[in-house]
């Protein structure tokens, strides 16, 4: 049931961090808040329906209330930064690492935050929900929450799901002082891990349609067509729509420096120095990282996604080569079909 909050309780929330945006739901035009600690937060791989809710306090209230709340946030509220990332790169790894410094608070995939991404894309349709200016304020208004931190100039960096992409832009214009890390990895290898884990990517499944559309609007393209892709065909696809979307925002990015794009593949190679470069990105301060240090922390020996599990650098290459030679034919589809689709479209094959 929504609650009717008195403005005292809307004052309450607005300055309490613990008080989390965790679902927006635009059907019954309400939000819910759940209770969480700072340590909660930093512990969760995921903010979405994966965080659990059994035995947590929360409470819903109506969207005209949660307008209310973030109105009444006290400035200043850091502009969050944000991590966009291609899927299965390393980007929750990425976002433990730089979580390990005081001043960044990390929040993994705000279901708020895809809820948003969703309605997006739906703003130009008759059947959209909401209005573009009540979906801006939704945005702005989310992010006023999930900027709030525990601690004085804390910031959040926000690692948003990977069918987020479409947020770029928007979290550009948000705020000026926000700083974006967009991390990607070499299509080959992007296959080899997507095919190798359960479902064999139906994650990326799932996201086609908006990547094939965005490869449409953007290329003036009518074609491919999804119901004409294999399974293969879609995973370079959907590589192929983000890294162009990656490139664009980069390019327009020029002499700004709002925008690094990272390859987590050569992050592995060589994850001081380029760990230090990311966080000099985002403003943090600091001693240079020591050579080998990064391969000693205990992050760097667990999976980031569940760090109850041991994983290593080395693990991920025995199994990526494991996956190359169990789905050498699809890995090969894949690619085949990504150099089609350069032959046509000349500004696709920088990204090969």
């Amino acid at each position: 049931m929504t609650a009717a909050i008195d403005p005292a309780a809307v004052e309450g929330i607005a300055r309490d961090p613990g008080a989390f945006l965790q679902q927006l739901d635009t059907i019954q035009r309400r939000a819910l808040f759940v209770r969480l600690t700072e340590a909660d937060l930093r512990a969760a791989s995921f903010l979405d329906e994966r965080l659990g809710l059994q035995g947590r306090d929360g409470f819903w209230v109506t969207l005209e209330t949660l307008s209310a709340i973030s109105a009444a946030v006290a400035d200043p509220v850091e502009a969050p930064h944000y991590i966009f990332h291609i899927g299965h790169c390393g980007s929750t790894l990425i976002s433990r690492l730089l979580d390990k410094d005081g001043n960044l608070l990390g929040l993994r995939e705000p279901l708020a935050l895809r809820e948003l991404s969703a309605a997006r894309r739906e703003l130009d349709s008759p059947l959209s929900r909401v209005s573009a200016a009540q979906w801006s304020a939704l945005f702005d208004g989310s992010l006023k929450l999930l900027g709030r931190g525990f601690s004085p100039g804390q910031r959040a960096l926000i690692k948003a799901t990977s069918t987020c992409n479409d947020l770029i832009e928007s979290a550009l214009e948000h705020d000026s002082a926000s700083r974006l890390i967009l991390l990607h990895i070499p299509l080959e290898s992007y296959m080899a891990t997507m095919l190798k884990g359960q479902g064999g990517g139906l994650d990326a499944l799932h996201g086609a349609p908006a990547r094939l559309q965005y490869l449409h609007e953007t290329l003036g393209a009518e074609s491919p067509r999804l119901h004409e892709l294999g399974h293969a065909e879609i995973l370079a696809m959907g590589w192929l729509s983000e890294l162009l979307r990656f490139r664009r925002a980069a390019d327009a990015d020029a002499g700004k420096g709002r925008i690094m794009m990272l390859d987590f593949e050569q992050w592995l190679e060589q994850p001081d120095a380029l760990l230090d470069a990311a966080r000099k990105h985002l403003g943090l301060s600091g001693r240079a990282t020591s050579a080998g240090a990064v391969a000693q922390w205990p992050e760097m020996r667990a999976y980031a996604k569940s760090p109850a599990h041991a994983y290593s650098p080395a693990d991920r290459i025995h199994d990526l080569d494991l996956s190359r030679r169990k789905f050498a034919s699809e890995i090969a589809d894949g690619l085949r079909f990504a150099e089609h689709m350069a032959k046509r479209h000349p500004e696709l094959q920088a990204l090969l």
